[in-house]
């Protein structure tokens, strides 16, 4: 498969160009227009493939299509992340190394989806650097990262269901968490663990029972590393941890 070289923009880009948005809503045009008069803030890999800035403008394009979709709706947040993520998850060209590196999201969500980012995260009187910045809490790069740890795979009947059922913060105490966001396996195994557990407790109580098990979890694989365990070996541990929760909640 050749590579396609997607451009990338370092942290000191990102700011320059926040800056220049001030307290206002961001928009496309002002920001290609501003990478224009400062091209020396982009840039790509010198080696390993074809640079393909294009793919990057197509990819940005698709998530503002899912976004102009789902604005309307009363959940819309909730289903462009959702969308988004699955999406993501299965462009072609997101299956490289390229996906990996913070700049390349940086590039896509600080030039040429900015107006998406800010519909998505809006904040005044500045933009929140964080979701613009290459990251675990970069707007794009977070989709990206739960669409494929959580994907079961094309066999699966249910492929997307840990996307479309697990709430917010279960996401965000699995996927910011770096002991276990770095290991699908791992992550994927708490996400159907949360699954279980939601659907003999409800709800409403997995906020507090998802925190302490993913506290107990993050202490067990400091032990022994969970990500060595068979499927079976991992879903007993995980079970455990939420039984534990639940008693303590």
């Amino acid at each position: 498969m050749q590579v396609s070289l997607l451009p990338r923009l370092k942290s000191h880009g990102v700011s320059v160009i926040l800056e220049r948005f001030g307290d206002s809503s961001p928009k496309v045009r002002g920001a290609l227009e501003m990478l224009r008069e400062y091209a020396a803030l982009k840039t790509n890999a010198a080696s390993g493939g074809v640079r393909s800035d294009t793919v990057a403008f197509d990819i940005t394009a698709g998530l503002r299509r899912i976004a102009e979709k789902v604005s309307n709706t009363a959940t819309s947040k909730a289903s462009f992340d959702q969308q988004g993520a699955i999406y993501l998850a299965q462009r072609e060209e997101l299956r490289t190394g390229e996906a990996l590196r913070d700049d390349v999201w940086a590039f896509m969500t600080t030039v040429l989806a900015p107006d998406v980012v800010y519909w998505r995260f809006p904040s005044r009187p500045t933009p929140p650097l964080e979701r613009y910045a290459g990251g675990v809490r970069n707007a794009f790069q977070r989709l990206w990262v739960r669409g494929v740890a959580l994907d079961r795979g094309e066999a699966s009947m249910n492929r997307w269901e840990l996307v479309e059922k697990l709430s917010e913060d279960a996401m965000v105490q699995i996927f910011e968490r770096a002991s276990l966001a770095a290991y699908p396996q791992l992550a994927r195994a708490l996400a159907e663990g949360w699954l279980r557990a939601e659907s003999e407790f409800g709800r409403n109580r997995m906020e507090s029972i998802m925190r302490s098990a993913t506290k107990l979890v993050r202490v067990r694989n400091q032990i022994i590393d969970l990500s060595y365990l068979s499927a079976q070996d991992l879903e007993e541990e995980i079970d455990e941890a939420f039984r534990e929760a639940v008693l303590a909640s």
